[in-house]
């Protein structure tokens, strides 16, 4: 069987959705020995020609919107029957408007704009609303990337539980508890310009990972006299304007570092005391699951699929509830033995999220598609 894989957002700026297929593309060879996979993308890319067969899609100079509309539902279909695709997955949600004989499996990442509408345009929130429900239709099967996220999409969607291949995300081998020399920590601490000691935040910068409350919890932490910096680290995201002036406000404690080197993340999880995400809502959450992998006290939101995923591996609160936030960030800084406990907590949890057992599961996916 040949499975087909939409790789254009490779060579892009660096999203959770291509962290997701860059880690898929990593381990598939790794574990299937049967299929044959092209990958359809704009550039030639790092991985195996052995394994996989590339195919170079053109760009042209068109909108995004309407050259992706123009590729999906007319060069896509020819190009499927030409290499003789049996399946074609997407890491994103957007498949031809024709149904064809050939397997549709789409990835679900979350389903942000019903359950947060407050935090995306009506434009964008009616795009979706009209998308979504097209390529669950055309979809043979769905995959998401966490049980949270799949009773989402059955609520909302009224998908059959059965559609839905749950497969958790997972870190890259290089998150991990790191032994920094000296000379190693000042590098990366030069790069970036940051302090010696700090509160660390991965993601965007946008409403949604309510920023707004990073920054009332570092307020509280400035009145108790806590002297430790907040560091996000993301692009910026919906609702960056009005953050930004937030963020300005306390730029003596809250420092804002865009367009990090992926190979530098780990070194800066490393070098951070605590790892904070207050999100309202994720479909997996993976930097939470990266920074317990590097051995950092995790505190995150009790909502959406960051019980799962941090789950005992980490120090769970209401999103809005800053005090609490605030009171063991101290407790941790305070207390070595509790900062202990909790490292070793997250360091058990990771290991509960490898490549090995999730691939396999959309390697069956793709299996049971061709025998049907």
């Amino acid at each position: 069987m040949r499975i087909g894989i939409d790789a254009r957002l490779l060579g892009e700026r660096i999203t959770g959705i291509t962290r997701y297929l860059i880690n898929v593309l990593q381990f598939l060879p790794q574990s299937d020995y049967k299929n044959k996979y092209s990958l359809l993308t704009y550039n030639k890319t790092k991985f195996d020609d052995k394994f996989y067969d590339h195919h170079i899609v053109q760009r042209n100079k068109l909108p995004r919107q309407l050259r992706e509309h123009l590729w999906l539902n007319f060069s896509l279909p020819k190009l499927l029957v030409e290499k003789n695709i049996d399946v074609f997955f997407t890491p994103y949600i957007l498949v031809p408007i024709k149904k064809s004989h050939k397997k549709n499996v789409i990835v679900i990442h979350d389903v942000m704009t019903k359950t947060c509408p407050q935090f995306f345009t009506n434009y964008y929130k009616k795009y979706m609303s009209v998308i979504v429900p097209q390529s669950i239709k055309k979809a043979d099967a769905i995959v998401t990337v966490s049980q949270s996220a799949k009773n989402d999409i059955v609520k909302f969607y009224r998908v059959a539980p059965d559609k839905i291949t749950v497969t958790h995300l997972w870190t890259d081998e290089k998150y991990k508890p790191m032994q920094l020399n000296k000379e190693e920590k000042e590098l990366v601490r030069k790069k970036y310009n940051l302090p010696d000691k700090f509160i660390l935040y991965v993601g965007a910068i946008e409403e949604r990972k309510n920023i707004s409350g990073i920054l009332r919890i570092s307020d509280i932490l400035k009145s108790r006299e806590v002297d430790m910096k907040i560091v996000l680290v993301g692009n910026k995201g919906f609702g960056f304007i009005k953050l930004s002036a937030e963020m300005y406000q306390r730029n003596d404690i809250v420092i804002h570092i865009e367009n990090v080197a992926e190979e530098d993340l780990p070194s800066i999880y490393n070098l951070a005391e605590i790892f904070l995400f207050p999100s309202f809502y994720e479909g997996f959450g993976l930097p939470p699951l990266e920074a317990m992998k590097c051995g950092i006290p995790v505190l995150a939101s009790n909502n959406s699929s960051l019980i799962e995923v941090v789950g005992e591996g980490g120090l769970l609160f209401d999103a809005e509830d800053y005090d609490s936030f605030a009171d063991h960030i101290v407790l941790l800084l305070k207390d070595r033995q509790f900062y202990e406990e909790i490292k070793l907590k997250a360091l058990k949890q990771a290991e509960m999220f490898k490549p090995e057992s999730e691939i396999v599961k959309l390697i069956d996916l793709f299996n049971s598609l061709g025998r049907s």
